[in-house]
């Protein structure tokens, strides 16, 4: 059967994904509207034309590869690039399938074209929305998304976890001294280390400047949550490379714990960050869990 007898002509000449039906070798027979607005060419650039002139010539022998692939009756799927009419570059999932006649014989290939664009667009726009640019860390916005959902998934199961604070030790020190661009490079190495320092189950985000903040999930205990306190900054204090100094990096930690100090996520906030700056007052390079009867005079 070849494809003309496909009682998909209606469907395919209205679905918002370019089809292009080929011979197999690569001449066009058939492309739809929206392959051809994809393209910005008309039916009579794209028909009698061979697809592969449509492809960037760094993609031309991955398209043999594909060729060999269809013409032994398998499928193939990747993505990949072609040319638009006006010279700029056309990102495409495409999936491609061979067609059979009555006789079983491949008489053409057809060729599924869907355009990343929007999509790569819509999800570099979600990182800008949701994740630190400098860091790659989830930011303030998801941060608080997770956190509220730890809240609600706390009073569900009955369980808890501990909120952390977490403040760079002189980091404007650092600025001064060696330049916004060493800092940025140094907060990036203090992510790295953040996020090795944490179980998957966990969050860590960047709220701003060297401000951090991190989620231990399912910890009621003080106890525990002192001591996964101690292990992050056993992790994260210590030697940094930078420029061609080595630099000794510390950081203070605040805690406050989920449902003791509170269920809601700004006083959690709120008594985390006040135990951090207690953490500094006495020392700073340590954390302080939240007391309410040690930090009244903080608040």
């Amino acid at each position: 059967m070849t494809w003309q007898r496909h009682d998909l002509s209606q469907v395919i000449e209205q679905i918002p994904i370019g089809v292009v039906v080929t011979l197999p070798m690569g001449t066009i027979e058939y492309a739809n509207p929206h392959l051809h607005k994809m393209f910005g060419r008309d039916a009579a650039r794209i028909s009698g034309a061979d697809l592969a002139w449509f492809r960037l010539s760094g993609n031309v022998p991955r398209h043999q590869q594909m060729r060999r692939r269809l013409l032994a009756g398998e499928s193939w799927q990747e993505e990949t690039q072609f040319r638009t009419g006006s010279g700029d570059t056309l990102h495409v999932l495409e999936s491609a399938y061979p067609l059979r006649d009555a006789e079983g014989r491949i008489t053409h290939f057809i060729h599924f074209l869907q355009d990343l664009s929007l999509l790569k667009l819509s999800e570099m726009l979600k990182g800008l929305a949701f994740y630190d640019s400098l860091t790659g860390l989830p930011n303030r916005n998801l941060f608080h998304d997770r956190l509220s959902l730890a809240i609600a998934t706390a009073r569900r199961t009955r369980n808890g976890f501990a909120l952390l604070c977490i403040d760079i030790d002189h980091f404007k020190q650092v600025n001064d001294a060696f330049g916004h661009d060493a800092g940025d490079e140094l907060l990036r190495q203090i992510a790295q280390r953040l996020q090795a320092s944490l179980r998957k189950t966990d969050t860590v985000a960047r709220m701003g400047g060297d401000e951090f903040v991190a989620i231990f999930e399912q910890v009621l205990d003080p106890e525990l949550a002192t001591k996964m306190a101690e292990k992050l900054l056993a992790g994260c204090c210590g030697d940094y490379e930078l420029r061609g100094s080595r630099l000794r990096v510390t950081m203070s930690v605040g805690l406050s714990l989920c449902p003791r100090d509170s269920e809601e996520p700004e006083v959690l906030l709120r008594r985390a960050d006040l135990a951090m700056y207690r953490a500094k007052a006495t020392g700073k390079n340590r954390y302080q869990l939240f007391d309410p009867a040690r930090l009244k005079r903080y608040g």
